[in-house]
């Protein structure tokens, strides 16, 4: 495994819609990338094996698929990645640059939705910051060893690695680091449902056309989701 090799560590339950896409996008890596799949109980394992290097049989839980993955793996640089995300072509480049600088993970500065369909999706889309997503993450497989971030309990099928590597490696924010994924995620609803205030939903209409404004600037910058 040579030191420039990343690997991903790709969670897909029932994800196949998108699936083909984000491997796609982590195909095109401007440098090599390792395409491994953690499946699911849903997963469809015929399509994941055509499409990755490698497929771990199914374990029911994000988070253990996930561990899972990462422990079987010798790589020394991980991208955890989801399936219903798509990866810009430096992605694994400039996470790799900040690795091998010192950082312990990095986080994705740039997340944007695959789709502006909902108000929520560009309250969220502002506030991508915040969440620890696990689909936005890299970091190094011996901090996240010796963290004992794998081993910590995973047995709520929902429960994942990103707020303890977030909570104990301290990533550094790379705003070159870009993927596009799908909004709103279970997490922007729970945040909604807590603390979005009743009278925002009066302007939601408003928020819904700067929205597709921002989304039709945006497809005339990009072409990275095609």
């Amino acid at each position: 495994m040579g030191l420039n090799q990343v690997t991903t560590a790709i969670v897909c339950d029932n994800g196949e819609p998108t699936l083909e896409k984000c491997i796609s996008s982590l195909r095109g890596q401007t440098v090599p990338v390792r395409i491994v799949v953690a499946a699911g109980p849903k997963t469809d394992l015929s399509l994941a094996e055509k499409l990755a290097d490698k497929v771990y049989s199914p374990i029911s839980g994000i988070g253990r698929a996930r561990v899972n993955a990462i422990l079987n793996e010798e790589g020394e640089f991980f991208l955890s990645c989801d399936a219903d995300s798509v990866y810009e072509a430096h992605y694994a480049e400039y996470a790799l640059q900040d690795l091998k600088a010192g950082a312990k993970a990095v986080k994705a500065g740039v997340i944007l939705p695959l789709k502006w369909n909902e108000p929520l999706v560009l309250l969220e889309t502002v506030l991508t910051l915040v969440p620890p997503y696990e689909f936005a993450l890299a970091f190094r497989k011996s901090a996240f060893i010796d963290a004992g971030i794998h081993k910590l309990d995973y047995s709520d099928s929902r429960a994942d690695i990103g707020g303890a590597v977030v909570n104990r490696l301290n990533p550094w924010t790379d705003f070159r680091i870009v993927c596009f994924t799908r909004m709103p995620t279970k997490g922007g609803y729970e945040f909604a449902e807590k603390y979005l205030p009743s009278a925002l939903i009066g302007i939601a209409p408003v928020m819904g056309v700067v929205g597709v404004a921002l989304a039709n600037e945006l497809t005339q910058r990009t072409h990275v989701i095609g």
